[in-house]
């Protein structure tokens, strides 16, 4: 899996529907990979995706909640995020109330973000925010 991807910057996105979505953009330039992951997954479709949430502790007993991603189908990919807390528990509030948060997968260099929406457990991830 390797190391958590760093995250570029975080929002909402709304839809056609007027829902709003959890948002990160993150940097895949130490997974180049990624960013082709969607692709695949648009032609083949989305397969075996599953993502959890834990609760880790860093140095001096800062808290953040790491996902991690593991699709076995159409391809095997494996990565993982890391959200300070309390800096990004609001947006983990919104990825736990509509079940998901989109994923964006950057390179240096591409001229186009590449979104993945992943589906979440949210009754598993908000006691893990408080």
């Amino acid at each position: 899996m390797g190391e958590p991807l760093v995250i570029r910057s975080a929002g909402t996105l709304l839809d056609e529907a007027g829902e709003v979505y959890p948002v990160v953009r993150l940097d895949a330039n130490a997974r180049p990979e990624l960013p082709d992951l969607v692709g695949t997954i648009a032609r083949d479709g989305v397969g075996d995706l599953t993502t959890f949430a834990e609760l880790r502790l860093g140095e001096g007993g800062r808290r953040f909640v790491r996902l991690i991603s593991i699709m076995s189908t159409p391809v095997q990919a494996t990565w993982s995020v890391d959200f300070a807390l309390p800096g990004f528990e609001d947006l983990l509030r919104l990825a736990a109330e509509t079940g998901g948060i989109v994923m964006s997968f950057l390179v240096d260099g591409d001229d186009g973000d590449r979104w993945l929406g992943v589906n979440l457990d949210g009754d598993a991830l908000v006691p893990l925010l408080t």
